[in-house]
């Protein structure tokens, strides 16, 4: 017991999945809490929790109770209003409770900085934080092309752009991804997400007009990698596509790609570049 348990708190999205399959077959003891209303299949090589919203109070108490001390965060769980809506009167105890008062500030700020604040408060209660990309290395990509279509001078130099800004918005922790298009920013992720921003700037006449620009996706600069790390699917591609956008650039060995053979194809289909930088 211990060493070899591993809790995956599991909120939404394909990166779940993916993590608690890998896991399992590097021979961790997984224990899943699965957030929301999540898909997750039961399988007799795991023990699955489900909960409506995470309940901190019940987790730590199965934590505790079965003596796992390795926590991997994975997927998308929403941010709550207080720390109270998390705190389930029925497992509330002094432990919970301490917990509470100590989340005070934590909401407060970006994600990157929610996160690294979450990580420091496990961690001093003796948990071992370990990263999806630690569980599974092979879903980050090293630099390079990996598209058929090259990048024309004019896309490198919205490239430049897109990281400058991505390295400004980066120390503000505001989010993970830009869009540039001719030397001009068009979008930068907020609390929205990346596909909802490419969403947004699909309907901008300069994105309409004529195919090009380029959305860039990193880590922030402050940013706990082991948590929250930046990610990229078969639906990024797809809003991509629809924003009009003449390629993707991510930065290498901290973006996720999920799905990694689909993306190649469907960046094929619709002659886009895909650089790692």
């Amino acid at each position: 017991m211990g060493e070899n348990q591993l809790a995956i708190i599991a909120g939404g999205g394909s990166l779940s999945d993916v993590i608690i399959e890998t896991a399992r077959k590097k021979g961790w003891n997984v224990t899943v809490f699965a957030i929301g209303d999540l898909n997750i299949a039961k399988n007799q090589d795991i023990s699955l929790i489900e909960m409506k919203r995470l309940d901190i109070g019940r987790i730590f108490q199965i934590l505790k109770s079965q003596k796992i001390k390795n926590i991997c965060m994975v997927g998308y769980i929403p941010r709550p209003n207080s720390p109270k809506d998390y705190l389930n009167f029925r497992y509330l105890n002094v432990q919970t409770l301490s917990i509470l008062f100590q989340s005070i500030g934590i909401l407060r700020g970006g994600d990157a900085s929610l996160f690294k604040k979450i990580n420091s408060l496990l961690e001093k209660r003796g948990y071992k934080i370990i990263g999806a990309s630690e569980i599974a290395p092979n879903l980050t990509l090293k630099g390079g092309l990996y598209s058929s279509k090259s990048v024309s001078k004019v896309e490198f130099e919205n490239i430049k752009k897109a990281k400058q800004c991505a390295e400004m918005t980066g120390y503000l922790d505001i989010g993970q991804a830009v869009v540039v298009k001719n030397g001009r920013v068009l979008a930068i992720e907020a609390a929205e997400g990346t596909d909802v921003m490419l969403e947004r700037a699909a309907c901008l006449e300069a994105i309409r007009i004529k195919r090009g620009g380029v959305i860039l996706k990193s880590a922030q600069i402050n940013q706990d990698k082991r948590v929250d790390m930046p990610t990229i699917g078969p639906n990024t591609i797809k809003n991509v596509v629809k924003a009009n956008l003449s390629g993707i650039a991510i930065t290498a060995d901290n973006v996720i790609v999920l799905d990694f053979q689909k993306v190649i194809e469907m960046i094929e289909d619709n002659n886009l570049y895909f650089i790692v930088i």
